[in-house]
């Protein structure tokens, strides 16, 4: 494969997600086969042909469009990067607050808290995403299935296994003695859910969860200082002891808005699941359930013996996906730790690893030439820039915020991919749709309260929300009312 090719296949859609080129109600399986069959590839290829409108590459409209392009982009850059720089006038008020760069001599502008923070640990995170599956190979070994030909039941004690265990782990080293803390709160949604008569589910589980939301926030995450001092004065020095353990996120609230919707997530399909007690809808399909869609995945309820406190726990603390999700329900993630999902493709994953390092590449290189951030850090006298400097300082702005969330989405996909397990992308929305107010707080910072897209039935329907909510408040207001607004 030449070069180019690879380059136009790392940009194709399918890519990116293949949720973007298949219906979720056609399994993957079925483009698989269709590529070893020529005669359905001629027919696709003809088919497309036939809905194809004439090429206008060689038009004389779009000659206009390449003279416009290729005067017009590197003007976009150029107007930026020529107020970025020791030769302006401005440059005094603002270097100081500049970084040592490593491209081409120049200072990087690394005053974002946020992507400072994703900046600082991708090495560690990066090597988290090779040990991780590593210790999975591991795991495998040593403790391997009992059957060689794995049984979807078989895999699925394999990997749940490895995902409870790394997931304890995992929130001990996030959280400290916090974890204990979330796994009460594991533990009692848990028992919401498999205590309650059924009819009840659905009420207790918003009564349960919503209160849990802002209590999070009101009580600063519970410090077991805090606790002491009501419960037994006593204790205080050894509360205050705990709390200073509190792991690499101690401050454990501020992301739990995003897990709190995963254990809505399994509190619903387990709910749904009684409904179909004693009926398979696989068998009734006649589906394979090695080689289901992705709505099937999402809507055919797991076995009853699946809905384990132990396979909750993997699901509600799995690794790759714990901190900024995407989120996959309950029921999807127990079917493709059943069956590897066949989107999942060693030749994909690679391309989406190589599309990740150059988005990672663009956000360095528009830091290292382009320091709007800084700029606007410094409160500088607007008037003195021109309206092009003051609009595509604007557009630049706006194009970081979109990157510097765009790389934790696609960081920890990349993730979940190489362990095995494909959630939907989340971050394809270009950031030049981001004027409009509502689509811009879709993609609010990563690292406040937010709340995350659940895929939730409501009465029959599979609804698919797909909205970020920043919210600085410390009550998370606007997280409750989007909250409210799936439910309605």
């Amino acid at each position: 494969m030449g070069l180019l090719s690879f380059a136009t296949s790392v940009y194709n859609l399918d890519a990116l997600d293949t949720r973007f080129s298949v219906s979720s109600t056609t399994p993957y399986q079925t483009v698989i086969d269709t590529r070893s069959d020529p005669a359905a590839k001629t027919e696709a290829a003809a088919k497309s042909r036939s809905r194809a409108q004439p090429s206008k590459w060689k038009t004389p409209e779009f000659f206009f469009y390449y003279v416009v392009v290729l005067f017009a982009v590197p003007y976009m850059f150029w107007v930026p990067y020529s107020v970025s720089g020791p030769e302006d006038p401005r440059w005094e008020k603002y270097s100081g607050y500049l970084s040592d760069g490593w491209m081409f001599g120049r200072k990087v502008d690394n005053t974002d808290a946020q992507y400072r923070t994703f900046r600082g640990n991708l090495p560690y995170m990066s090597a988290l995403l090779l040990v991780h599956p590593l210790l999975r190979r591991v795991w495998d070994a040593v403790y391997p299935s009992a059957k060689k030909g794995q049984s979807g039941a078989a895999r699925l004690e394999q990997r749940a296994s490895y995902d409870y265990a790394f997931a304890l782990l995992y929130l001990v080293a996030l959280h400290g003695f916090s974890a204990f803390k979330v796994l009460l709160i594991f533990w009692l949604n848990y028992q919401v859910a498999t205590k309650l008569p059924r009819k009840y589910i659905p009420f207790a589980t918003w009564a349960f969860n919503i209160p849990v939301l802002f209590s999070n926030e009101l009580c600063r995450g519970y410090h077991y200082y805090d606790i002491a001092r009501h419960v037994a004065p006593a204790l205080e020095p050894w509360g205050a002891w705990l709390d200073s353990y509190g792991g690499l996120i101690s401050r454990w609230e501020v992301l739990f808005n995003l897990t709190i919707l995963r254990l809505i997530s399994f509190n619903l399909d387990y709910y749904w699941s009684l409904g179909q007690r004693g009926s398979s809808p696989i068998e009734k399909k006649q589906l394979n359930p090695a080689q289901l869609s992705e709505r099937d995945r999402i809507t055919i309820p797991a076995d009853a013996r699946d809905y384990s406190f132990r396979n909750y726990v993997g699901y509600a603390a799995y690794a790759p996906l714990y901190l900024v999700g995407p989120i996959i329900t309950f029921n999807d993630y127990i079917s493709q730790a059943k069956y590897r999902s066949s989107t999942i493709e060693g030749w994909r994953t690679v391309r989406y690893a190589v599309r990740f390092v150059l988005v990672l590449l663009a956000m360095e290189a528009i830091l290292h030439f382009n320091y709007v951030g800084v700029i606007s850090l410094v409160n500088p006298d607007w008037s003195s820039y021109t309206p092009a400097q003051l609009s595509l300082l604007s557009f630049f702005k706006l194009h970081i915020i979109w990157l510097k969330l765009l790389l934790p989405w696609r960081m920890f996909r990349l993730w979940s991919l190489v362990d095995g397990i494909d959630p939907r992308e989340h971050g394809p929305l270009p950031q030049q749709q981001l004027q409009h107010p509502a689509l811009l707080a879709r993609l609010a910072p990563l690292l406040q309260p937010l709340a995350h897209p659940l895929h939730l039935r409501a009465s029959g329907r599979l609804v698919v929300p797909d909205l970020e909510i920043h919210c600085s408040h410390h009550l998370n207001i606007s997280s409750f009312i989007y909250l409210c607004s799936i439910v309605a």
